[in-house]
């Protein structure tokens, strides 16, 4: 019973060392259900819009974002997820939206980000797509976002739900250097390399952000949950 033990003990402590060694998995979770975002870590930035009004309205137990009619569009990151391989899982609710988009951010940095948006209203509702934004081009005065599936601009999918009340989640996985991509649960697979390329950037932060689009962009979205799980040294 004696030696059990012992080699019990000698067993736990291998597998500690093993975990410091080769790195421990750690995680940032929000339930929002602290109302001053900021204070866990959470930075706003409005890329467009009018910036003369308020857009974000924590409430109990989930972030709102309220959009006019106007092109407008909400970036919010985490200060407490930069890594380069993660796992980032966003729930939120579409409450209503006219032409409203929800996306998912990982390794996001001064050069730019990758971003996974799916389109819950408008023209492409029920559609997804992975974007790279790419700094130097909107420097440059291009369209900083480039289509990683440049053959298909927007992917339809029967795993996102749209419509009033909709309630989806949605997660991204930045590893090494691909991309995949899960609706509800569902990996998504397009065409047959159902991951897509993810070499230019190697590590940032992780986030989402909600969008707008005119003409009649008006949008309330609830951001109830987030996690981003990734490697520690």
């Amino acid at each position: 019973m004696v030696k059990r033990k012992n080699l019990f003990v000698f067993g736990f402590v291998l597998v500690l060392l093993l975990c410091v060694v080769l790195g421990a998995s750690a995680n940032f979770s929000d339930d929002f259900s602290d109302v001053d975002y900021a204070g866990n870590g959470w930075n706003a930035e409005l890329m467009f819009g009018k910036p003369d009004l308020e857009y974000i309205f924590p409430g109990r137990r989930m972030l709102t974002f309220r959009l006019p009619d106007y092109n407008t569009a909400v970036y919010m990151l985490n200060e407490n997820t930069w890594a380069e391989d993660s796992a980032v899982e966003v729930s939120f609710e579409n409450v209503f939206s006219n032409h409203g988009e929800f996306g998912i951010v990982c390794r996001a940095q001064e050069d730019g980000w990758y971003e996974m948006r799916i389109y819950l209203s408008g023209p492409e509702a029920g559609s997804y797509a992975v974007y790279r934004y790419e700094t130097a081009l909107r420097e440059e005065g291009k369209n900083p976002f480039v289509c990683l599936h440049p053959t298909m601009n927007h992917i339809y999918t029967r795993a996102l739900k749209t419509g009033n009340y909709a309630q989806n989640t949605v997660k991204m996985l930045c590893e090494g250097d691909e991309i995949r991509i899960f609706i509800n649960g569902k990996e998504q697979q397009p065409f047959r390399n159902s991951r897509f390329k993810a070499e230019e950037f190697q590590y940032g932060q992780s986030g989402f952000s909600v969008w707008t689009q005119r003409p009649f962009g008006d949008a309330e979205i609830n951001v109830t949950s987030f996690r981003s799980i990734f490697e520690t040294e």
